[in-house]
């Protein structure tokens, strides 16, 4: 008997509903659960055949974590672009100006947050 908050009949039919093609060679229902979040058999039956489902984790964008700085005060920096070669042409006063880190635009913020959903702003 499964006690756990997602009886076993709905989380077979959950599975069922899922494409096979997630599963990436495991079973249907461990694979299924797996891409979807953490499955941990019922503790209070010990019984394999029913799984709870939670949440998946959320995922930092490791590229945008790499261009992206949060200050201390919230907000988000970022290198300015053309100081990475060809620079003999442009003048001093251009290229320390470009190294100067300048902070996002408030247009570009909702993407910044979500490919940085652990960064405190």
């Amino acid at each position: 008997m499964c006690t756990a908050s997602l009886n076993c009949a709905s989380t077979a039919r959950f599975a069922a509903q899922v494409p096979s093609k997630l599963s990436f060679g495991k079973s249907a229902a461990v694979g299924a659960a797996g891409s979807l979040g953490r499955a941990s058999p019922s503790k209070s039956t010990g019984s394999r055949d029913c799984f709870e489902v939670t949440a998946g984790k959320m995922k930092t964008r490791k590229s945008a974590a790499k261009r992206y700085k949060v200050t201390a005060s919230g907000k988000v920096m970022h290198r300015r672009p053309g100081k990475a070669h060809l620079n003999g042409p442009k003048t001093s006063e251009r290229k320390a100006r470009l190294g100067i880190e300048s902070a996002v635009g408030t247009s570009q913020m909702p993407l910044v947050r979500a490919c940085l959903p652990y960064a405190k702003f």
